[in-house]
Parts: structure tokens; sequence; C-alpha cells
């Protein structure tokens, strides 16, 4: 029996914003000429990305965030709506602002990313109160990440979503999407971090900029049997490297990455946590979820922009072809 039988869709709290992509000529040749570069907007946020994701692979899900009441917010819900996602946890915001992530991409895929405005913005006005627990309750999975984690409100209600589906039995899932290298370990992040792993049932992150960092550990191996602490699934993803995961007992799964052509990396985690966890939900074992998670994120990778985000018959194919 997989998971969606015991509820008819996933539930995906966090960040929603839009994404201006800018790509940057290549400098081989000396300065570059910006002027060639034509900026795109997309759809962006961790939490949404992951929500699309698995919109894209057949999941239904409910969208559950807070937004600006401003013209990028009404994009945004819209653009969650043409995915065929349900909007009804989305909360309108009239004081405060749908932020925008500017992407520059460079040449070989890697980016560079200013998050706008620093302040105010919506994403981080999500309160306790604006959940709904018989939702959460209801669903067959909850998926979240470590945005929502940085900052009140947003952070008390992320953890109580998590709460309310752990009481249920609902599966929760947690993309650390720590970003050290913007907050740092301040205002109560580690605390707030171990406090949300330890309501997890899947942890995912970065190899070396999140698993090794939080576990404290010297090895990638290390740090996922640490985290995994005998009762979760942690996945360490290191990039063209491939992942790696414990399981519960301690057995640690390799899986290489399959090649692509690397256009932009923006969003690759996000498409990696839609596939793993579509996999989950349609009965996959570790193994074959890894399998699922690397297919949609390779297939993503060759795609401009976050959204650039695989369909069903697609991830098959890959998976048949490899």
């Amino acid at each position: 029996m997989s998971a969606l039988d015991k509820g008819s869709y996933a539930v995906v709290i966090g960040d929603a914003n839009v994404d201006l992509v800018i790509r940057l000529p290549d400098r081989s040749s000396g300065a570059p000429d910006l002027s060639q570069s034509t900026p795109q907007l997309y759809g962006g946020g961790s939490a949404a990305n992951g929500a699309v994701a698995l919109a894209r692979l057949g999941v239904p899900v409910v969208f559950v965030g807070a937004i600006g009441d401003d013209g990028y917010g009404r994009w945004v819900c819209d653009d969650l709506s043409h995915e065929g996602i349900d909007t009804r946890g989305v909360r309108r915001l009239a004081d405060f602002f749908t932020p925008m992530v500017i992407a520059m991409i460079q040449p070989d895929g890697e980016r560079l990313i200013v998050v706008w405005p620093p302040d105010n913005r919506a994403d981080m006005r999500l309160t306790p109160g604006d959940l709904d627990a018989d939702l959460i309750s209801g669903a067959a999975w909850l998926h979240t990440t470590g945005i929502g984690l940085r900052a009140s409100p947003t952070r008390e209600a992320v953890l109580y979503g998590m709460e309310i589906a752990q009481r249920a039995g609902v599966p929760v899932s947690l993309d650390l999407n720590l970003r050290l290298e913007l907050w740092g370990w301040g205002d109560n992040i580690r605390e707030t971090i171990t406090r949300a792993v330890a309501l997890s049932d899947v942890v995912l992150g970065n190899a070396a900029e999140e698993i090794v960092p939080l576990a404290g550990a010297e090895s990638i191996e290390a740090a996922a049997r640490t985290l995994s602490a005998g009762r979760r699934i942690v996945v360490a993803r290191s990039g063209a490297a491939g992942v790696l995961a414990a399981d519960p007992q301690g057995e640690i799964i390799p899986m290489p990455a399959y090649p692509t052509r690397m256009v932009d990396t923006l969003g690759a985690g996000d498409a990696f946590d839609g596939g793993f966890i579509a996999a989950r939900l349609n009965g996959a074992d570790l193994q074959e979820s890894l399998r699922w998670g690397n297919a949609v994120a390779a297939l993503k990778i060759g795609q401009p922009g976050a959204r650039g985000l695989p369909r069903r018959a697609e991830v098959e194919q890959i998976l048949r072809d490899q």
C-alpha cells in the first residue's frame, strides 16, 4: 500500500516568492556585456519549488504559506494554481512584501543569489493560527524547509505544523536549506533546526554545507548516521557526485548522479526533494526513491530557472534509459 492510500494529498509549508534570473555572459574574453542578458521572471521559493515538483509528478498538493497582497504575490498564487496546486492555505498580507530572489547564473550553471527585500518579507509572517490542523492531519505527507525556520512567527508555524503531522502519524520531511553563509548559527538557529530534525522522518540537505556542519562529524557518512539517530532517513546531496543516504538502521546507501547537461543549478535540491517524496508516496523503497530524486534533479539542471521541472513521463524515461 502506498502512502497516498492513507491520504489523497501532500501538504507543503514554507516560502513562495518570485525569482528574477539573470544569465551572466562568459567573461573569459574580457569584461561581460550585461546588456546582452535578458532578465527572466519565474516562480520561486524552496518550499514552493518542491510543491511544483510534486505536482508535476502527479502528487496532489496543498500549499501553506504567506505572500504579500501585491502584484508579485498575486502572480505567485496564480502560478501555483496554474500548476494544479491547492492554495487554500496561502495567506495574503497587506503590510508585507512578496520577496524577490535575484539569481545571477554563471556560464557553468552555478549561481549568485540576492534576496530583496531583506526585511518586511511576507513569507516570514505565517503564524501557527494560520494552519488548519485537520488539513495537515489528513495528509499523506508533510514537507517543509529550513527557510521557514529562520525567523518568527513563521518558525513557530512550521514547527507547529510538523508537530501536528507527527502526532497524526503523517510522514514529515525537512530540507535543511540552512544557508549558513548568509545566516550563520545566530538567532537560535541550531536549537531550532535540531528541534525540527527531531520532528522529521526524512532530513535532506547539502552534504558538505549542511549535513556535516549540523552533525559536527568529520565525514558525510558519519554525519548522516548521527542525524539519523536510529529513527529517520537522512539524505546528503553532493551535486554531480550524487547522494548518500543513511537509513534508521545506520546502513549507508550511495547513489550516483545521472549525467546531464548543466544549464542552471537553481532549485536542483528542491527538484530532488520532489522526486524522492513522490517515489516514497508511491511505495518505492529507499534506493528507488534516491534514483527518482537524482533523475528529477538531473532533468531540472538541464533547464533554466528553478521551475524547469519535469513531468512524470520524462522521469520514467530517464530511469528506463539509465
